[in-house]
């Protein structure tokens, strides 16, 4: 995975070069990436990158005049030309210190090696878009953007965290900085993590609070319009749009990426497109017309057969590609990054985080009417905790674990979301707590788990994720910003001819009246369970784990192995595993966790040293 890494061992200054050259093998098991490393190997201090090369491509370190203060920096800043480069990171960090990174723009996360006060620095992004690992013992310390990397210390404690494996099997992913083992965390957005090499303290402090970006609830502001917010948006498209010879667009039939299409305009014109699904779904449709409108050159990705001829091969894979964070029920990642292997671009835009301006529609968390009743925080929490059972769903947890798991998961996931959003829950709206779930939680931890798949062959950019276009996109009352409505009007502004082409959701024009939405949106339903060519789900996941994936996934579940965890009581799985398969229940979701989770433990617990 690219990204930064290192480490510091006092006491061992002989082995952290050693360990410096396995993390860079971990981070770069085919050997194709660009490395810059930086040492002091009498200290046992070791920090490098490993990259694509794409983006960001000076050599690192970059270090002032005096040449006591290194910096590593990888992803990407959006801003004027001279604002981009390392170097002046490092200026910042020199005039500003810690809070240099409250201005910045951009994905990315660096280290910065301090000898003034002998300290190393550790940075991320206002979003957490680009993760980074760490992990703190009486050695010293160890970092990385991935997990695999740390685990090439030989003395790592292994142990792992019951409680993310509970956030996993209510949520579907894990909140908050934890990681799947004990001893390794995930460095908060906007975040310093600041270690002292004499004496190994450590601090951690937020430089940005994601909550400032609200409007505190009582107080909206309605004087906002639309039309003063779409110039936000379309100036994060214009600053993400660079290098339009290798640029993408990853395509689909709603809202999202036709709003960056759109705000392309011109733009457009020749840029590579993509959309991925079965042959004959909406996606297909739609997208090639939208395509045919702003005059890009598009491909359509089939998703045929053959990703289906051996499951458990591709459920390690991306288990392996993601350290174990991103193992949803449906997933069309490893057919993707397949495609970007070859494909004519090297940066990828993406719609995510458009639901943000889009808060019924927000998944998990969508803020339909029920929340709107919450009087009180601990009301919006509960709230929240129920339509984010994905997972267990209507199985109780004293019959599915085992006693000791089924504590846990009695008291862990409500935990680890009154740790999340409960402060919040007291100052924002109820709607408004869902989209700070949505953003600190869905697109932090899974969203970007599932990107970090796509980011070994290609770099990512997501116009929706800008601090500038958030904060003014979140002032507009809520009504406003509710099913799509400013997506609409930023359409209508930038690309009108998009408007009449459907949206794969409702199959109707985005300009339908109520009528029309509500008679097109029941026939569209009615085509997409009939799997009608034109109308269909780009995908077939719930057919697919009851027939392609069942056998796999029932050697898995019923093995040894899974049995000696201790984690599930396993007449009652069976039982699960058996109304799911006929049909009768949809626990694929339930069933492709554990899956996930047995897989993680085979390759990053039981398979010693062979992770890479």
């Amino acid at each position: 995975m690219p990204g930064i890494f290192g480490l510091y061992k006092r006491n061992s200054p002989e082995k952290a070069n050693q360990l410096m050259e396995k993390m860079i093998r971990s981070m770069d098991a085919e050997n194709r990436l660009r490395t810059d490393r930086f040492s002091e190997q009498n200290r046992g201090l070791c920090m490098g990158r490993v990259s694509l090369g794409i983006i960001s491509a000076a050599d690192q370190p970059v270090s002032n005049q005096e040449q006591n203060c290194f910096l590593i920096f990888h992803g990407e800043l959006y801003g004027r030309e001279g604002q981009k480069d390392p170097k002046y990171v490092l200026k910042q960090y020199i005039e500003k210190g810690d809070a240099c990174v409250s201005e910045l723009n951009g994905i990315f996360h660096f280290v910065v090696y301090d000898k003034r006060t002998e300290q190393i620095k550790l940075f991320s992004d206002k979003f957490g878009l680009q993760p980074l690992y760490y992990s703190l013992n009486a050695e010293g310390l160890l970092f990385a953007a991935e997990v695999k990397a740390i685990l090439k210390d030989e003395k790592f404690d292994k142990s792992p965290d019951n409680e993310s494996f509970a956030d996993f099997l209510h949520y579907g992913q894990i909140l908050g900085q934890k990681t799947l083992f004990k001893n390794i965390k995930l460095l908060a957005p906007a975040s310093v993590l600041t270690f002292n090499l004499e004496d190994f303290k450590v601090s951690l402090k937020k430089c940005r609070l994601l909550e400032t970006l609200f409007v505190r609830k009582n107080s909206s502001d309605s004087e906002t319009s639309a039309k003063e917010v779409i110039p936000f948006l379309l100036d994060s498209i214009l600053k993400r749009s660079a290098n339009k010879e290798i640029l993408g667009l990853s395509l689909s039939g709603g809202l999202d990426s036709r709003g960056i299409l759109a705000g392309l305009g011109k733009n457009a014109e020749g840029l590579f497109t993509y959309t991925l699904g079965l042959p004959g779904c909406a996606d297909q449709k739609l997208s090639e017309k939208m395509s045919r409108v702003a005059k890009t050159r598009h491909k359509f990705v089939e998703l045929d057969q053959s990703y289906l001829q051996d499951f458990k091969t591709m459920a390690r894979e991306m288990i392996r590609l993601s350290d174990g964070m991103y193992h949803p029920h449906e997933s069309t990642e490893m057919l993707a990054l397949e495609y970007f292997k070859n494909a004519e671009f090297k940066i990828l835009l993406r719609g995510h985080g458009g639901e943000i301006a889009k808060a019924a529609l927000a998944y998990p968390v969508m803020a339909t009417q029920p929340v709107y009743s919450c009087r009180d925080g601990e009301a919006v929490l509960n709230h929240i905790f129920n339509i984010t059972n994905l997972v267990i769903r209507d199985i109780e947890a004293k019959k599915l674990f085992t006693p000791f798991f089924a504590d846990v998961m009695q008291v862990s996931p409500m935990r680890s979301l009154r740790a999340s959003c409960g402060s919040v829950s007291e100052i924002l709206a109820p709607p408004d707590v869902c989209i700070y779930y949505y953003i600190n939680e869905h697109i932090r931890r899974q969203v970007v788990a599932s990107l970090d798949i796509f980011r070994t062959r290609i770099e990512i950019r997501m116009p929706y994720i800008d601090e500038a276009y958030v904060g003014n996109v979140l002032k507009l009352p809520v009504a406003a910003r509710n099913r799509g409505e400013f997506h609409v009007e930023f359409i209508k502004k930038c690309m009108p001819e998009l408007i009449k082409i459907s949206d794969s959701n409702t199959g109707a024009p985005l300009d339908a009246g109520p009528l029309r939405l509500f008679l097109t949106d029941k026939f569209n339903s009615l085509m997409k369970r009939l799997s009608v060519k034109g109308f269909r789900h780009y995908t077939e996941f719930q057919k697919w784990h009851r027939d392609s994936f069942r056998e796999n996934t029932r050697k898995i579940i019923f093995s040894e192995q899974t049995a000696a965890r201790n984690l599930y009581n396993m007449d009652t799985l069976k039982s699960v595993f058996d109304l799911h398969i006929s049909g009768a229940k949809n626990y694929g979701h339930l069933l492709g966790t554990i899956v996930g989770l047995e897989l993680w433990f085979r390759i990053f617990v039981d398979e010693t040293g062979n992770v890479s």
